[in-house]
């Protein structure tokens, strides 16, 4: 039996499994066990010399090592992770800008948006509801190829005002010739709360939910 062969395949196998796992399944106890056996069952015409013991010792702190560091590392994943969720709540009240085309109506509050042209031109934004259907449509008149924001009331057509909730909007853009203009479009919204959801982070602006990757502004 080569224990010292054994037990480096082994911590080996166990320092990847901690890497998915976080915990090692080699301990200095499975160790000492191992050697007591390989003591136990020695051959007596070819006892093990010092020099092996001395290896196999060796082996048995690199073990220990690799435990202690995992420990280590297990600790500071925690602590960084715990350092993170305290900055994420920070946002709490705090307006954002992000990826998206959404218009969050919370509690009558007026719901904001931000787009950009490609180039200046003349825009209508239209409001949709959950189902699809056209709710208002704000004109906007002429833009320069700025970053614009804007607001909806939150009423309909008729002046109406809509439920709480997610809606859509879509910019449409022409220039002087009537000739369609690229836009892109981002969600404007005050957070409200934070969840934590098989391992992820959202930002919960009313009732949506935006993973922090897809935020990229603090706006006040």
């Amino acid at each position: 039996m080569n224990v010292a062969s054994t037990l480096a395949a082994a911590a080996t196998s166990d320092l990847a499994s901690t890497q998915t796992k976080g915990k090692a399944s080699m301990t200095q106890e499975d160790f000492l066990n191992l050697l007591m056996t390989q003591l136990q069952f020695q051959d007596p015409l070819k006892p093990l010399d010092n020099y092996q013991m001395a290896a196999q010792l060796a082996q048995l702190g690199t073990i220990e090592g690799i435990n202690t560091l995992t420990q280590s590392v297990d600790v500071m994943n925690a602590y960084q992770a715990a350092t993170a969720h305290l900055q994420v709540v920070g946002l709490i009240g705090k307006k954002v800008e992000a990826v998206g085309n959404t218009l969050v109506v919370n509690q009558g509050n007026p719901a904001e948006g931000s787009y950009q042209l490609s180039k200046a031109g003349k825009v209508t934004i239209e409001v949709y509801d959950s189902n699809g259907n056209l709710a208002k449509t704000l004109n906007e008149g002429m833009k320069e190829a700025t970053k614009q924001r804007f607001a909806w009331d939150g009423t309909n057509q008729s002046g109406q005002r809509v439920p709480d909730g997610a809606y859509s909007f879509k910019v449409k853009a022409v220039d002087a010739k009537g000739d369609p203009i690229s836009v892109s479009t981002s969600m404007v919204g005050v957070v409200n709360g934070i969840s934590f959801e098989n391992g992820v982070t959202y930002v919960n602006i009313g009732s949506e939910k935006i993973t922090l990757p897809n935020i990229f502004a603090i706006l006040s």
